[in-house]
């Protein structure tokens, strides 16, 4: 697929829904080095698991170890610890309130150059879009949380993907990156062994269909990790015990181009601090990528 064409599936783009002006607060990074000219750009999406309750202090420490230029935080149903974190980071927030408890939050320490969170009746949560400036050029970046096995009913995983495809539609000429939880399983990918007791259900099991991921892939968009893991688990739940890829980095063919690095966080304090593990993944132009990727 061109890297400047549409994605496919816009030629049945419909016409978008409720839209919510999200929260922004927090401060500019004070980094010398985050300009216009950065040439590398380092991405985390992490789940906090139920806001991350009184466990803020030790995903503060684990997070500013990732050196990331913008996290995308899932299960960010405390907007104080969201706040609390932006500070601990030195970074801007952006709050997406959701269709439930679950909301999601940026961090970001580039400019902002405008935000929306598009939560939308077709979601369990909402889709939480932040455009940033790196390397002279903006980048629409999103973050979302697709249902859970209880929500699913009322939230179909199928209509939840062709809703976000609806919004990233409206101009994929523009480098992309979506990133999140979607509580579902590539296809191909493989299924370790759970912890004793508990059931394997959904994508996990052996005849799932497993085609909520693949309409992305369809519309163009780069699985991050499986390409530059092609054999690799990559699994990232349970953070103690890890067994499922849940946790994803979707790249649009002209962001995809300069994709350098996709790989799990794992670490002692990783596996304790929530349920699941960070994913973080790294862009450069030009081949290169910032000092810490």
């Amino acid at each position: 697929m061109p890297a400047t064409s549409p994605c496919s599936h816009c030629a049945n783009n419909r016409s978008l829904a409720k839209v919510d002006r999200p929260y922004v607060g927090g401060e500019r990074s004070k980094r010398p080095d985050i300009a216009l000219a950065v040439t590398g750009l380092r991405i985390v999406t992490y789940n906090l698991c139920e806001g991350g309750q009184d466990r803020v202090s030790a995903i503060a420490a684990l997070l500013r170890r990732q050196h990331a230029d913008v996290i995308a935080l899932v299960e960010a149903n405390n907007r104080a610890n969201v706040d609390t974190l932006g500070h601990e980071l030195t970074m801007q927030v952006v709050y997406g309130d959701a269709n439930s408890p679950a909301s999601v939050a940026w961090l970001s320490r580039l400019p902002i150059l405008s935000s929306t969170n598009h939560r939308l009746p077709e979601l369990a949560k909402t889709l939480l879009e932040v455009e940033v400036m790196w390397a002279a050029v903006p980048v629409r970046l999103f973050v979302t949380h697709l249902a859970d096995r209880r929500e699913e009913v009322a939230y179909p995983h199928e209509a939840e993907v062709q809703a976000i495809l609806d919004v990233l539609c409206t101009d994929s000429s523009q480098p992309q990156l979506l990133v999140g939880d979607f509580n579902a399983i590539a296809h191909g990918d493989p299924v370790g062994d759970p912890a004793p007791g508990i059931v394997k259900t959904g994508d996990a099991l052996p005849d799932a269909p497993r085609r909520t991921l693949q309409y992305l892939l369809d519309a163009g968009y780069v699985d991050c990790f499986r390409a530059r893991h092609p054999r690799r688990p990559g699994f990232t739940y349970h953070a103690r015990g890890p067994w499922l890829r849940l946790d994803y980095a979707f790249a649009s063919p002209t962001m995809a181009q300069h994709l350098l690095t996709c790989d799990v966080v794992r670490s002692v304090v990783a596996s304790h601090v929530s349920d699941h593990l960070p994913v973080l993944v790294g862009f450069g132009h030009n081949g290169r990528s910032n000092d810490h990727v």
